[in-house]
């Protein structure tokens, strides 16, 4: 009986041990294992990987060129082709996406004031397979995970003035889409139009102003001077100065400033002001959300019907920031900012997007209290109803700041400022890194919880110089992950590797 008792107290405690063992959550971090160079001392901008051969795209906006690079070993990346595009007079190449089976990449062409052009090329020899017209300002483009479905955002950005007119225009943004056939050859070609929603309840116009900094050559002499006389007396003072209308609102200019910071009013009932910035596509391609930076939107595209269904605002976000430029870094203040979202992602599941908040737009001046712009967050959406999940807060800016990477020159403008981001799943839970331009680095961010995103690692792109990374990518080697950046200001592409810090403390 004594030995029966022994033994069953014995198992009991066993079990309660087993039972009863905390589970330490794997910690992660990432590890920069090398940097390639491009050979050129900017515009390394977009990256795109083939999962499947190990390869990726680099795009060149300087030079109009393709790098192809072997990423199979990550500890060296290695180029093993370049291709250029042949570009015309004023074009700019301005994005690049890896077809996920065919030996093809789809590249964009920003034609200025014409519109732009989407091309497919092979990958192996950079020979031009089919090309189609896209919309004014192409930018952006990704594919589906088929590969049957291409996406471009063209911007429509470009502002030009008529001077007898005194008027402001600019072309209307756009989102392109675009059929392949199996050969990835073009089979149908849609530009979707967006419609206004300045009007719509829940959009926000500031009452002291939300302006576009843009550059226009208002004079007509086919250059962008920094210092213009505007008002025609032969002094040059740093005035703010009317020069015309945009829509319904006076446009002004400052002297000082000439014509590369001339003030675009963001006002309601200006449809020609939404420019799609970034596309994130369902699993199923029967969805697409695009980023509406400037007007703090992210529209819903059918794509069965390829239709706008709606508009999800994006609100803004309240949490403490340096918002000071003066030599001290204190996050003790308080911000409410519009998020204006640049890069978005779904999660792999599709249940959230997920969204950079850098901000675009400028104000009228920094008054207390006023909202301001660039949420400096990365935030967290429900794909079907629109609604406001989580997002980060302070935590990017504090990040930065503690591995010596916070710029205090940015707490007056817009902080660390997250770019693109890419979103993927380790051991079953969801996860984004967020490319930061005026960080250089790439931080790794935990949805295992969706209402409280927690950045959990930061990654310095190697260099003392200035990087600005816009590009980022993921892909896998093995049962390992790694990520990509493209640095467009140095010329380079950084690689890093997701590491294990803390093993689970499972039985």
């Amino acid at each position: 009986m004594k030995i029966f008792s022994i033994i069953t107290l014995v198992s009991t405690l066993l079990l309660f041990a087993c039972v009863s063992a905390p589970v330490v959550p794997a910690k992660w971090d990432l590890e920069s294992v090398s940097l390639y160079y491009s050979g050129y001392e900017k515009g390394t901008e977009i990256v795109s990987v083939q999962q499947s051969t190990l390869r990726a795209v680099l795009s060149n906006f300087e030079t109009g060129e393709v790098d192809v690079l072997d990423i199979s070993k990550p500890e060296k990346l290695r180029r093993i082709a370049r291709f250029s595009l042949g570009l015309g007079q004023g074009e700019e190449f301005t994005s690049v996406a890896f077809h996920p089976s065919l030996d093809l990449f789809a590249g964009v062409v920003d034609a200025g004031i014409k519109r732009g052009r989407l091309e497919i090329r092979s990958a192996s020899t950079g020979e031009l397979i089919d090309k189609v017209e896209t919309g004014f300002g192409s930018d952006a483009v990704v594919m589906s995970s088929d590969g049957r479905l291409v996406m471009v955002a063209n911007e429509g950005e470009d502002f030009w003035f008529d001077q007898q007119k005194k008027q402001f225009f600019k072309a209307r943004g756009s989102v392109s889409i675009i059929h392949l056939d199996q050969n990835g050859q073009v089979e149908a070609n849609n530009n979707l139009k967006l419609a206004d929603v300045t009007a719509r309840e829940g959009f926000v116009i500031e009452e002291q102003g939300h302006y576009l900094e843009v550059e226009v050559d208002w004079n007509g002499d086919g250059k962008i001077s920094k210092q213009m006389d505007f008002d025609g007396n032969g002094v040059i003072k740093d005035k703010k100065v009317s020069l015309g209308r945009f829509e319904e609102s006076e446009v002004f200019g400052n002297e000082a400033k000439g014509e590369r910071k001339i003030l675009i009013p963001i006002v309601g009932h200006a449809p020609t002001l939404l420019e799609p910035e970034y596309i994130a596509i369902s699993p199923d391609a029967s969805w697409a959300f695009v980023t509406l930076q400037e007007t703090n939107e992210v529209a819903v595209v059918n794509l069965i019907n390829e239709k706008v269904m709606g508009y999800y605002n994006m609100g803004v976000t309240a949490h403490k920031a340096d918002l000071k430029n003066d030599g001290w870094v204190q996050f003790d203040q308080s911000i409410t900012a519009l998020r204006e979202p640049d890069g978005i992602a779904l999660t792999k599941d599709g249940r959230f997007f997920v969204t950079a908040d850098e901000g675009d737009t400028e104000t009228s001046a920094k008054a207390e209290g006023q909202t301001l712009s660039g949420g400096r967050t990365i935030s967290v959406f429900n794909t079907k109803t629109g609604k406001f999940v989580g997002d980060t807060g302070n935590q990017l800016d504090e990040m930065a700041f503690a591995h010596h990477l916070y710029l205090d020159s940015q707490s007056g403008r817009k902080g660390a400022e997250p770019e693109m981001l890419v979103s993927f799943d380790i051991e079953g839970t969801p996860w984004v890194a967020v490319g930061m331009e005026r960080g250089g680095a790439v931080m790794l961010i935990s949805l295992a919880d969706p209402e409280h995103p927690k950045v959990e690692a930061l990654g310095k792109i190697p260099g003392e110089d200035i990087k600005s990374p816009e590009g980022i990518a993921h892909f896998m080697l093995g049962e390992d992950h790694y990520l990509l950046t493209a640095n467009e200001m140095n010329g380079t592409v950084a690689a890093f590797k997701i590491v294990r810090t803390a093993p689970d403390a499972r039985p």
